[in-house]
């Protein structure tokens, strides 16, 4: 038996009323055992009414979950999600949920919750102790779950939280009786903070998390940020940030959280700016945007996905104008870019193995389409220009939406594989075929403008590739 992962979608009556305990008591099921599954996902629904008594309940729901265990001895991974509404207002029903969720867990070491009621998440899980991983989606009670965090600070190596209410991250970090995460390595904190101002009673005068390697922030915090980033400096190795306002970058840069060379030990940064807003002025932007990438001077995995119509003139100079030797896999979104400025990236990341193009990258006021001779000189002439152009690139991966202009693409992909003499790979991360559809037919029909370049284009590895 090799399943992995196992997903459980049953009414939460059958489990009650005893009808799945007396199903996987009998054969076929009594006998069967998955010692590879690694995790289970359980998803109970309201169910029809049953005649059981609710006093029976319990019993029912211990023997289910002793089924499960000897179903999946070594699942050591739980995930939770509920779609019970508090609307039905059947409490019963409700805590006995949250009393199957209680044996669930402490079968785990890591915990995925998801659920619409607190009623699903009694008071006493956060006794549950020795949890190596928590995610939390936030529709339940926040409180509850900061102190299941904390209950579990001894053991705890990875956190993702998704929350709507204010400062969750803030009171983790920020509390009467200080403690630390001495084994936490991942944190990706999703929080809307609604008080960005807010500072706590007990600012932590230590290092929350020592060991943190991996940190995704959704949103700039300000206390919270500074007080990670001041302990962390020097741990970090991935960073990526979501930045949705000029008042986000602002703030990043202003309070020296990104500053040249600030995260020295990152070699993964994933910067990701998501705005409408166009009041950047070109100084402004350009130094914005070389904080962000000049704070990690050792980072080899690189992703800018910038789709601000104030900021793209500065992602644009910035980087085809400096020179990044230790990139290694280089990805770039919603930044429109030529085929001339592609090349010109190209020449700044001389070391570069990969290069992965989003959607909107492709700059459709080019006219990237080989249509008429001057096009086509201009290829010629970046040949002559450039002849060892991305000499260590040899993996190209094309990230393109199914409502893209394929044909253009495709002569965007085929011009850049001709320019790039060493790729030998060109992957496409989308649902359509009908980019390598063109691609193939660009390169071996006899009519096509790119028909010298044949031979080279044959050599090539032209297949989908979801990433």
């Amino acid at each position: 038996m090799y399943t992995r992962h196992v997903h459980i979608n049953v009414p939460f009556t059958a489990i009650a009323d005893g009808t799945m305990a007396r199903l996987l008591n009998q054969a076929p099921y009594a006998n069967m055992c998955f010692p590879r599954c690694e995790a289970f996902w359980f998803k109970p629904t309201r169910g029809h009414p049953t005649t059981v008594d609710a006093a029976h309940w319990t019993d029912n729901i211990r023997e289910f979950v002793q089924c499960v265990h000897r179903m999946f001895p070594n699942a050591r991974m739980c995930g939770i999600s509920s779609a019970v509404s508090l609307a039905e207002n059947d409490h019963a029903v409700f805590d006995h949920i949250g009393e199957l969720f209680t044996q669930l867990i402490q079968l785990s070491t890591s915990v995925s919750y998801f659920a619409s009621s607190e009623h699903l998440f009694p008071a006493r899980l956060v006794h549950t102790l020795g949890l190596t991983s928590i995610a939390y989606t936030e529709c339940a009670s926040s409180a509850l779950f900061v102190c299941l965090i904390r209950a579990n600070h001894a053991t705890l190596q990875e956190l993702h939280i998704e929350a709507t209410q204010p400062n969750v991250l803030a009171h983790i970090v920020a509390h009467p009786t200080p403690i630390s995460f001495p084994y936490l390595s991942v944190l990706d904190a999703e929080c809307l903070d609604f008080n960005p101002d807010f500072v706590p009673t007990y600012a932590p005068t230590h290092a929350p998390f020592p060991r943190l390697c991996s940190l995704t922030l959704h949103h700039p915090y300000p206390f919270t940020t500074r007080a990670l980033f001041a302990h962390n400096k020097s741990t970090l190795h991935r960073v990526s940030l979501h930045i949705q306002s000029t008042h986000d970058a602002l703030f990043y840069v202003q309070s020296k959280v990104v500053d040249k060379h600030s995260l020295p030990q990152v070699t993964q940064l994933d910067i990701r700016v998501t705005c409408n807003e166009s009041v950047w002025d070109k100084y402004v932007g350009r130094t914005t945007v070389a904080a962000f990438v000049e704070c990690a001077p050792r980072v080899q995995h690189l992703q800018l996905n910038i789709d601000c119509v104030g900021l793209e003139p500065s992602v644009r100079g910035y980087i085809t104008h400096t020179t990044m030797a230790n990139i290694r896999y280089l990805k770039i979104g919603h930044t429109a870019l030529s085929i001339s400025d592609v090349v010109q990236v190209l020449e700044r990341v001389p070391n570069v193995v990969q290069l992965g193009i989003d959607p909107q990258t492709i700059d459709p006021t080019t006219h990237t389409r080989i249509q008429d001779t001057q096009s086509l000189d201009h290829l010629h002439s970046l040949i002559r220009t450039y002849p060892h152009l991305g000499k260590r690139l040899n993996h190209i991966v094309f990230g393109l939406a199914t409502c893209a202009d394929m044909e253009g693409s495709a002569h965007f992909a085929i011009q850049l594989a001709i320019l790039c003499r060493h790729t030998t790979r060109i992957r496409w991360s989308t649902h359509s075929s009908l980019f390598v559809d063109h691609c193939t037919r660009l390169s071996h029909a006899s009519e096509s403008p790119y028909a010298a370049y044949t031979h080279r284009l044959r050599t090539l590895d032209w297949k989908k590739n979801i990433l």
